[in-house]
């Protein structure tokens, strides 16, 4: 499953501390007002009041290893952005990617993109590193399928086991399991048709489905590399799914490993939706459909997501700011003597082709 196509130019908002601190009092005081009304209200908010008391009583030492948690996750997240993004380009280091992924959270938390704010700064980044749109755009769907791929996994796994009674003690709606489970390795099935089918021309169902092939065959050809920065897919959405795991544990028992699971991905279906609220609802729902007391469900979502936004909103703005000294540095350098080889194969490479391989060509 991955996200629309983005835009192709991304203009970055000037970081004004005034604003940002206006922006901000709005919701402090909603969440302050809505606070004291389910302090105060009682009865059928019940659940509301005693998510509130579980989180007096948290665990601080889980609530630190869940904040360790969110950091490491991010690591990886860079490691797969460096490894995908330098074979396209040089700029593309350790240290443009850390800021690319830095702001690009920044921007996915403080703009209601739907998730899609930081796809599109990234992609506005290839972009001003000197690669043509095409590349770019090719590039960054390398990146999303090594990303998502392991997303779909996940689900299909979790599913499966929890379908098969294979999942520990697990209690719940079998079906919610398996349907999850089969909707994610259809996906990861039609990603794969895509590309073992010969492109064809056509209208937008065509091209769309032959872009996604050319990302699939770009990504199986970085797995055949065996890179350690592969890693970097499963080591952002497993610690970031720890964070979540983290906050259970502080506020009461945790279910089974792969209801956490379960919960947190197809919870995270939902960010593609621009409304508030959607990733929280859908973790909520999973965890109550398997059988989580609602008031630990609450609190430990709740915290995850406050640890998700507000951890690296403050971290990613600065690196803003230095993401657009980095592209302006570029702009002054202007075009790169030599580039390295695409993320895709030339028309000429057979099955055999391996990113990184070919000689530099000329900007």
């Amino acid at each position: 499953m991955l996200p629309p196509e983005p835009p192709t130019e991304l203009t970055l908002p000037a970081f004004d501390p005034k604003a940002l601190a206006r922006r901000a009092a709005l919701p402090l005081a909603a969440a302050a007002v809505a606070v004291a009304v389910l302090v105060l209200a009682g009865g059928p908010l019940h659940a509301f009041t005693d998510a509130l008391k579980r989180a007096v009583d948290a665990d601080p030492r889980w609530v630190l290893a869940a904040v360790g948690f969110e950091i490491l996750s991010f690591s990886g997240y860079i490691a797969l952005l460096w490894l995908v993004g330098e074979r396209a380009t040089p700029r593309m280091n350790l240290r443009a990617s850390a800021q690319v992924t830095l702001a690009g959270a920044a921007v996915t938390r403080l703009l209601p993109t739907g998730g899609a704010g930081g796809v599109a700064l990234t992609l506005w980044a290839l972009r001003r590193t000197g690669l043509e749109s095409k590349q770019a755009t090719r590039t960054l769907l390398t990146f999303l399928v090594l990303l998502y791929a392991v997303f779909l996994l996940s689900i299909a796994v979790a599913g499966g086991l929890i379908a098969a009674g294979l999942a520990g003690e697990s209690t719940g709606h079998v079906a919610l399991a398996a349907g999850a489970s089969l909707g994610a390795t259809i996906a990861m099935g039609l990603a794969v048709a895509a590309a073992l089918v010969a492109p064809r021309e056509g209208g937008r169902i065509a091209g769309a489905a032959a872009s996604l092939g050319n990302g699939v065959r770009d990504a199986a050809a970085f797995l055949r590399q065996a890179d350690g920065r592969l890693l970097g897919a499963p080591i952002w959405w497993a610690f970031d799914a720890a964070v979540l795991y983290g906050m259970l544990n502080a506020f009461g028992a945790p279910p089974a490993i792969a209801v956490v699971v379960l919960g947190y991905f197809v919870g995270m279906v939902a960010n593609t939706i621009p409304l508030p609220g959607a990733v929280s609802g859908g973790m909520v729902g999973v965890l109550l459909a398997f059988g989580v007391e609602a008031d630990l469900a609450l609190a430990s979502v709740l915290s995850y997501r406050a640890l998700a936004i507000w951890l690296p909103a403050p971290v990613g703005l600065a690196a803003l700011g230095g993401l657009r000294r980095t592209v302006a540095r570029w702009g002054a350098e202007g075009e790169p003597a030599a580039v390295s080889a695409p993320a895709q194969p030339p028309a000429s490479a057979g099955r055999n082709w391996t990113p990184g391989r070919e000689p530099a060509y000329a900007a």
